[in-house]
């Protein structure tokens, strides 16, 4: 662009500052990017140009150089479309932006081709004068040095986070509902009180039997602020997507999302989602391995037992019947034994009474295809009540012989037996290692030449490999023998919570039952939670019976 020293420019001050110029620690740094040392800058410049008429300042507080899609710049591109101005100024390059190949595209291409006046104070780049001193040769290797520096500032952030959600620090912006964050530690979450409240109130809702819309419009009746109002009405100035000029409600969706949140039995993922890199800011999902997952960060609201069943009763959940809040017991784990397909309920009225009873859904629609397996629902319930109250009394009957079989010198007999072999295995693995050392030595000395040399390392490799192999396997042993030994404990309580049932209600089916099939005439087989573990304890504790029958005949002996 030649110079014109007649023409008057109308310009666009554009200054700009984003979060990460904002944390820099150099106090001088940070103090020369600040909003206002930035419009000095640029206004002690414009003093020396008269030619150069301030059209309007147009300021991005807050927003990265990388992304041009800034509101301000925005603006101030509708300013240079309209011909309303035709000289932008900033006080470096860095300050327009970070992108190189988009911050060369304006620059080179775009101003030049709308008759656009660029200049940036501190890189002493002004397109009118650029052809004189070979500027527009510096400008592109500046653009890229910015550019990389926002790469590098972007990789070093990411690296600090996923270090902190490792350890267990809270990332976000702002604390799940339930908790806040501590006053001595902002990557510390504290049980808020009174939302801890509601959240259990929630969870003793679902577990009742209440579906998440009935639970939505209790809370709404009882005037409980749904999440985002309640942070609004404790100061947290939360905005989202969801807004609507009219006050939130509880929803199903946002009780729904507080029953699946595993945040409240005390343990925090994160890292879900990620943008695919510093440029590029649509968000991607993870894969769940990739998550950050750390136990015990903080004090839980809801047991591990609690979420739990809850997750099995979200699994069953079907809709409510008509006029009803709360579904019905057996709903979503009901089957038709032949055809496998859903039993459904029936209600007809005779003589001023309602007689209940389900019939199998395939025979309802399509007769010729299934029998209608026809049962009362008394008679259904009745019996599956007798067959529960049977299997706990079962449960809890081996469970004192369980109790015994902890205490047993088997047990640490078995976990003495791999330890001793994965002390010999280890004797092993030091034995391979040496041979391998004193292998080197033979081929400097010359006493085996390479091939041998390689043939034999290959072999001593092999046996310490094969070592460590067993090592772990054993290791795997023990931790296996010490986890049945107390994880049993957790599933024998819900036995122990329905010990005295004496009705059939939605908590104690979804704890206890997968599935109840009913065949033709009547006949009813039931599909019981933790059936393998049932399994394998009764078999522990039948062989702890054994050996103390066979001790004591022995003893006799």
């Amino acid at each position: 662009m030649k110079a014109d020293n007649s023409k008057i420019y109308n310009a666009d001050l554009y200054l700009r500052l984003s979060k990460e110029d904002g944390e820099v620690t150099d106090g001088s740094r940070q103090e020369s990017n600040s909003i206002s040392n930035q419009k000095d800058l640029i206004m002690d410049y414009m003093k020396a140009h008269p030619e150069i008429k301030v059209h309007t300042i147009r300021v991005d507080d807050g927003f990265s150089g990388v992304d041009f899609n800034r509101p301000n710049f925005q603006l101030m591109l509708e300013d240079i479309k309209k011909g309303i101005v035709d000289c932008v100024i900033v006080k470096d390059l860095s300050r327009f932006g970070r992108n190189y190949i988009e911050a060369g595209r304006y620059i080179e291409k775009i101003f030049p081709m709308l008759g656009v006046r660029f200049i940036a104070i501190t890189d002493h780049y002004d397109s009118l004068h650029s052809e004189d001193g070979g500027s527009e040769m510096i400008i592109p290797f500046k653009n890229l040095i910015n550019d990389a520096y926002c790469r590098d500032i972007s990789i070093k952030i990411r690296s600090h986070l996923e270090i902190k959600r490792k350890k267990g620090d809270y990332t976000g912006a702002f604390a799940v509902y339930g908790y806040m964050k501590a006053d001595d530690n902002k990557n510390r979450l504290v049980a808020d009180e009174y939302a801890a409240g509601v959240v259990r109130d929630i969870y003793a809702m679902k577990l009742s039997g209440m579906s998440q819309q009935a639970i939505a419009d209790k809370l709404n009746q009882d005037g409980i602020l749904s999440p985002l109002e309640y942070k609004k009405s404790i100061g947290v100035n939360l905005t989202t997507v969801f807004q609507t000029g009219s006050r939130t409600k509880w929803s199903y969706v946002a009780v729904t999302r507080i029953l699946k949140n595993e945040t409240y039995t005390g343990v925090l993922i994160q890292g879900k989602r990620t943008t695919p890199n510093y440029k590029v800011k649509t968000r991607i999902n993870k894969a769940e391995s990739e998550w950050a997952r750390v136990e015990n960060t903080h004090d839980a609201i809801i047991t591990r037992n609690e979420f739990e069943l809850v997750q099995e009763i979200l699994k069953t959940d079907t809709r409510c019947a008509p006029g009803r809040d709360a579904i019905f017991p057996l709903a979503g784990i009901l089957f038709c034994g032949d055809c496998l397909e859903s039993m459904v309920r029936k209600t007809i009225p005779a003589n001023g009474e309602n007689y209940v009873y389900y019939v199998c859904s395939r025979n309802k629609k399509q007769k010729e295809n299934c029998s209608p397996h026809r049962i009362r629902e008394k008679e259904l319930n009745d019996t599956i009540l007798y067959l529960l109250q049977d299997h706990i009394r079962e449960v809890l009957g081996f469970e004192e012989v369980l109790q015994a079989v902890d205490a047993a010198p088997y047990m640490e007999l078995g976990i003495a037996k791999y330890k001793d072999r994965i002390k010999k295995k280890r004797g092993e693995l030091e034995k391979a290692e040496r041979r391998k050392l004193n292998l080197y030595e033979d081929l400097k000395d010359g006493i085996i030449t390479k091939k041998e040399y390689a043939q034999l390392k290959e072999e001593f490799d092999r046996q310490a490999e094969e070592a460590e192999s067993a090592i772990h396997s054993f290791e795997a042993e023990i931790h296996l023998i010490l986890e049945n030994r107390g994880s049993r404990q957790e599933w024998i309580r819900r036995f122990r919570e329905y010990k005295n049932i004496d009705r059939l209600d939605r908590n104690v089916v979804v704890s206890l039952i997968k599935q109840v099939k009913v065949y033709e005439g009547k006949r009813i087989e039931i599909t019981w939670q933790f059936e393998d573990d049932c399994e394998r304890y009764q078999q522990i504790a039948g062989l702890h019976e054994y050996r103390e029958a066979d001790e004591a005949c022995v003893e006799v002996v």
